[in-house]
């Protein structure tokens, strides 16, 4: 199907315009836009393969002229250039993945995620790096120069050898190579952010966020956006992007989980590390947030949920790896430590174990490689309930309603377990009943003893609930 109808001899001519070197820039980048809008996505593939030197010339000539005029036309050559990087980079992907033209690409890609670029083109760059990254990666393409650049593609997220990202993403793109790519040689942004003066406390906080949220975003977006010719390789690329986010990102945030993480297929539910408390601005409780409110709307994603194809995509990644799913738990777990202000995330997760404990919408995991559904039961009640126990909830103060919040949906989730008129796909076992009641006692204990605000406001509720719960459990379901 063609995305628009147009005559033939229209689409000719625009070709003739576009493939006319001599031609001016803007002209050419006008009638490749209309060429490729004449084509179904099979035919645009073979476009750029045919087309590949006549398109990366123009992001030559554009980027050129970009640099000769420094006006503000200059900020649309810059735009133009980057938006036919893209085509060239989505529909031709086997060609860009086994290395054709990698410095010259790479040169451009230095130039717009310039720590000084403007917001916007540094947030253009990141979709076009994440897309050429996953390319190479599938020819074995990649290194450990590019992870590192990866790594640091988000300001001021908190390294665990403390370097400051921005200035590790300077140094590269300062760099050069011995093939150098379009436009002059010198070590300057594509479109400068006229706003030079450092950055507070609070604006960095702000920005990681900003980062944050639009990486994550483009990691699940940009991947079904490649136009391969073998679909498979989608998965392909999501598997990798996923292991990359988790070990350069994920492990820098939680450095013992690698080796103290939940293993569900080792039988290790995770040691008990240390709980400290850290401010909501903290770097590192910003990113903990966003990247386990990202694995959780992962894991979340169901095949009836609209316009999440790059979710589902990511979800079947996911549960493919045992690293993964192990890394999912473990987040699980983290989250409910996280601040009271945090407690979106908290929400979701507990949405999800809700979903999991209610046996509505089971991970792949059960009933395969002998996980049984009472080794998950066991685990998500542990997460759950473990909520009793956060340091933040002595000192609840203004976030009292979000703790109570956060309380009353973790009692419904063990009410209507334990209710005998909730559907299980699976029975539990008398172990995992017996666990129910006794992590909910621990908890109660561990509330009731305390005179803070919490607990003076939750107690009843709490009592009443484990009561109801044992009336449930012992007496009508034996």
């Amino acid at each position: 199907m063609f995305a628009r109808k147009v005559k033939s001899a229209d689409f000719t001519a625009s070709l003739q315009r576009f493939a006319d070197l001599h031609r001016d820039c803007a002209s050419r980048a006008k009638h490749l836009k209309l060429a490729l809008d004449a084509l179904c996505i099979k035919d645009k593939r073979q476009f750029m393969e045919d087309y590949s030197f006549e398109t990366f010339h123009l992001v030559d000539e554009l980027l050129l002229q970009a640099d000769l005029t420094q006006t503000a036309q200059s900020v649309l050559e810059v735009e133009s250039a980057l938006w036919t990087l893209e085509q060239l980079l989505c529909l031709a992907p086997g060609l860009v993945g086994n290395g054709w033209q990698k410095h010259a690409i790479e040169y451009v890609l230095k130039k717009a995620l310039f720590p000084h670029n403007l917001l916007a083109v540094r947030k253009i760059a990141l979709r076009l790096f994440i897309i050429w990254y996953q390319s190479l990666a599938i020819y074995s393409n990649s290194n450990s120069q590019l992870d590192t650049v990866f790594q640091c593609l988000l300001p001021h997220f908190p390294l665990r050898n403390n370097l400051p990202t921005e200035s590790i993403l300077h140094t590269y793109c300062q760099s050069t190579a011995s093939i150098v790519g379009p436009g002059p040689i010198r070590h300057s942004p594509l479109v400068s952010n006229p706003n030079s003066t450092a950055p507070s406390a609070k604006e960095r906080a702000q920005l990681l966020q900003v980062y944050l949220d639009k990486f994550l975003e483009y990691c699940t977006r940009e991947t079904v956006r490649i136009e391969w010719s073998d679909e498979n390789i989608r998965l392909e690329c999501a598997k990798f992007i996923l292991d990359r986010v988790i070990v350069l990102y994920i492990y820098e945030i939680f450095p013992d989980i690698e080796t103290n993480g939940v293993d569900i297929y080792g039988g290790w539910e995770g040691g008990e590390g240390q709980m400290d408390i850290r401010d909501t601005a903290d770097p590192v409780v910003i990113a903990r947030y966003w990247l386990i409110r990202w694995m959780a709307t992962v894991a979340l994603t169901t095949n009836n949920d609209l316009a999440v194809t790059g979710q589902l995509l990511y979800r079947k990644a996911l549960f493919s790896s045992r690293k993964a799913t192990n890394t999912l738990l473990t987040l699980l777990k983290e989250a409910v430590m996280l601040p009271l202000p945090c407690s979106n995330v908290i929400h979701k997760v507990f949405s999800l174990i809700n979903t999991w404990l209610l046996q509505r919408n089971l991970p792949p995991f059960i009933g395969q490689e002998e996980i049984a559904i009472e080794s998950l039961s066991l685990l998500l009640i542990h997460f759950l309930t473990s909520f009793f126990h956060s340091p933040y909830l002595p000192a609840a103060g203004e976030r009292l309603s979000s703790a109570i919040s956060l309380t009353q949906s973790l009692l419904q989730t063990t009410r209507d377990l334990s209710n005998p008129s909730t559907y299980l796909q699976n029975s539990l076992s008398t172990r995992v009943w017996c666990e129910l009641i006794r992590s909910l006692a621990a908890g109660v204990r561990n509330v009731t003893s305390r005179s803070d605000a919490y607990g003076r406001a939750t107690s009843g509720a709490l009592a009443q609930n484990l009561l109801g719960v044992i009336v449930f459990v012992r007496a009508i379901s034996g």
